[in-house]
């Protein structure tokens, strides 16, 4: 695989003062994928591919089961919550769209001050953000029942904020649709539609590390998990990109619906549903972060090309060494 200088500026940033990394970068077009795997000391590495937590690239793939029930009938992306979940209390409710596009209204995270104390006593006993997954068991159902209830929006589109609680509910509305259940509904489509091997919801044994070189589990989730639709995918890179594949090449037209533009994020990015779309070029990508592991994935329209890293650390620049490749491929 060649390798942009630029982006092997942004591997060196990666490497300096950072001893047990494990970056695999992958690289489709064409029908043909290429990938490369870095070791700690930067070597390339020969053997089975990784399994790495994506963290937030699931919001894409929740998005597109979204899409695949809307071109079936069994969804209106613009109803309101209230069509599909039973028992609320008359009020405004967004829609579909908005909690796709992050312009609900919701917040960016399911706590408030009261839930937030014993979360952070919890989180600093067991090392901090990158061991602890703060979405494990909070908030459960009766918890996102509480939120749709008290939290009161106006009909309007907000400005964008990235919202794990608003893809959770929306997740849960997809999983109704078949009586399953998000987690259910979610690992048959990934087999059956999206006939991918290595990418599953749930928890994987791979290592990852923090900022300060100490090692971490990846975090832990469960089935009943609400938020499980905003980050508890798991993939290998060559799945990444075979995802990315489809996003362009015809085989399920409903994904076209995932990256029209539904609405505007910042002067750099329109948002499609749950993907950003750069608005300098044809690229559709998201991050995905989950405690001590980052991940992305970025898919050019125009030429079909799609690209993917993985990376054993948290909050480290994966989006920059993608973008490096993508745009100057």
């Amino acid at each position: 695989m060649i390798i942009p200088a630029q982006a092997h500026v942004e591997i060196d940033k990666l490497y300096h003062n950072r001893h047990h990394i494990e970056l695999t970068i992958g690289v489709r077009s064409q029908g043909k994928s290429e990938m490369i795997r870095f070791g700690p000391d930067r070597a390339v590495i020969e053997g089975e591919p990784l399994v790495y937590p994506v963290g937030s690239i699931c919001k894409p793939f929740t998005a597109s089961l979204l899409a695949k029930y809307i071109s079936e009938g069994q969804l209106d992306l613009d109803a309101p919550v209230s069509e599909y979940i039973q028992g609320l209390p008359e009020q405004y409710y967004p829609s579909l769209r908005r909690l796709a596009t992050h312009t609900s209204g919701y917040t960016t995270q399911p706590y408030n001050l009261l839930t937030m104390i014993p979360f952070f006593v919890k989180m600093n006993q067991e090392g901090g953000l990158f061991h602890t997954n703060p979405f494990r068991g909070y908030p459960d159902e009766e918890g996102m029942m509480k939120i749709l209830r008290e939290t009161h929006l106006k009909d309007k589109t907000y400005k964008f904020v990235y919202s794990n609680i608003g893809m959770g509910i929306l997740g849960y509305i997809a999983g109704q649709v078949t009586g399953k259940g998000f987690w259910d509904a979610m690992q048959e489509y990934i087999s059956d539609d999206l006939k991918l091997n290595s990418t599953f919801l749930g928890n994987v044994g791979m290592k990852g590390y923090d900022r300060k070189e100490n090692p971490c589990s990846c975090w832990q989730w469960e089935k009943e998990d609400v938020i499980a639709p905003a980050g508890a995918l798991n993939a290998t890179i060559e799945d990444l990109l075979l995802f990315g594949e489809m996003q362009t090449d015809g085989s399920r037209p409903y994904l076209d619906l995932c990256h029209e533009i539904h609405g505007e994020i910042d002067e750099h990015s329109y948002s499609g549903l749950a993907w950003r779309l750069d608005k300098k070029m044809p690229i559709s990508w998201h991050t995905g972060s989950a405690g001590a592991f980052s991940a992305w994935l970025g898919v050019n329209r125009k030429t079909g090309t799609s690209v993917a890293v993985g990376i054993n650390y948290g909050l480290v620049n994966a989006e920059e060494i993608g973008f490096a490749i993508l745009r100057n491929i």
